[in-house]
């Protein structure tokens, strides 16, 4: 019998994921000054950003971005070091260090505007 993703069940509750359930832990360093390991979500056009509290809890909202407004400017799914960065709202988000990175920099590519 398999069992519940109760994190993701949980990230669906508060809206976080769509049907796609892209949902990642990542390095983050941002020109905005935010850095360290996040969690973060895809909805739609949104990225949801939290900081990471554990293994599987989420701790204070860090933003949200509008993807629809950013520009994709690189990912590198190499297995060993996996990357992507993004610019929007004026401040580049460089993100490392994320599982299937196949799948989520072609969520992200195919949810920012340019």
């Amino acid at each position: 019998m398999a069992t519940e993703n109760l994190f993701m069940k949980n990230a669906r509750e508060k809206g976080l994921v769509d049907e796609r359930e892209i949902a990642f832990a990542a390095d983050l360093n941002c020109s905005n000054g935010t850095w360290g390991r996040v969690w973060f979500f895809l909805n739609g056009n949104t990225m949801h950003l939290y900081e990471m509290a554990g293994l599987a809890e989420l701790g204070a909202h860090v933003e949200s971005l509008d993807l629809s407004k950013a520009a994709f400017i690189k990912g590198s799914s190499f297995v060993l070091h996996t990357t992507m960065k993004l610019q929007c709202g004026g401040h580049t988000y460089a993100f490392q260090g994320f599982a299937q990175a196949k799948k989520v920099i072609a969520a992200v590519r195919e949810s920012c505007g340019s």
